[in-house]
């Protein structure tokens, strides 16, 4: 039990910026963060749907409504994963060779490729917002999308080739084994169910839009750069989640 507080604490304290108790990090506690991804996309969702819930009590615009609800899971995850898309988009656009796309994905400078891609995925995704406010879609249909985007992607991450080049791919799959994926499973089919209860057939494709979309994200880097990492982890995190946005902006 105690391998396992550790292991989330250290997820905790790696993938959102909310506040934890002192660890000292370790091969031990590393080998068990995977296994609460899921729950940190239980809380990521948690604290977005109480925001959205609460700040439409307030009387100010849509739009003003919209770019707050929009910057909230990045601000909570401390733009992590939205680093990690911003480079493989640098990279994956740059149409070079695979040497010098995994030299530009290590690359710390930004380049014209990320911003322009950035710019357009805060439309996407402000439109999206947007629209959901629009039909007053209810609070708790937000916390669907980081659960079923992390459940995903940890599965990938953990099944997939990793980049020689790629440290963090390599430590957070250290240890890990065929139960991680389980729980991966798992959790993404009872993502499925509550989904089914909660939106119905809506609530199926939704999932399935989501999976398709970071199934995507991970093969297109797995054919460029030659597989995954903690960026490309993140950039296919980022794609779910505004295909998750977008699917009910159209679908509800």
């Amino acid at each position: 039990m105690k391998r396992l507080y550790k292991g989330f604490m250290m997820a905790l304290s790696m993938f959102t910026v909310l506040p934890t108790p002192y660890i000292k990090w370790d091969d031990e506690g590393a080998r068990n963060m995977m296994k609460f991804y899921p729950i940190i996309g239980l809380i990521v969702g948690g604290i977005w749907s109480i925001i959205y819930y609460f700040i439409d009590i307030f009387n100010i615009s849509i739009i003003l409504k919209s770019v707050i609800i929009m910057i909230v899971p990045f601000i909570i995850t401390g733009m992590l994963h939205l680093d990690g898309f911003m480079d493989v988009c640098d990279a994956i656009l740059s149409r070079r060779e695979k040497e010098e796309k995994l030299r530009i994905l290590k690359d710390s400078t930004t380049g014209a490729f990320s911003v322009i891609s950035l710019v357009i995925l805060f439309f996407l995704q402000f439109g999206g917002i947007y629209s959901v406010l629009e039909k007053n879609m209810s609070f708790y249909i937000l916390i669907l999308i980081p659960i079923i985007s992390r459940s995903v992607v940890a599965y990938f991450l953990l099944s997939r080739t990793t980049i020689k080049e790629s440290t963090l791919g390599t430590y957070f799959k250290k240890g890990t084994n065929a139960q991680d994926k389980i729980i991966m499973i798992v959790s993404l089919l009872i993502m499925f169910i509550i989904s089914f209860v909660l939106l119905r057939s809506y609530g199926i494709l939704l999932v399935l839009l989501i999976t398709l979309g970071i199934t995507w994200a991970v093969e297109k880097c797995k054919k460029e750069l030659g597989g995954i990492s903690g960026d490309v982890a993140g950039f296919a995190l980022i794609v779910g989640e505004v295909i998750g946005i977008l699917a009910l902006a159209v679908m509800l």
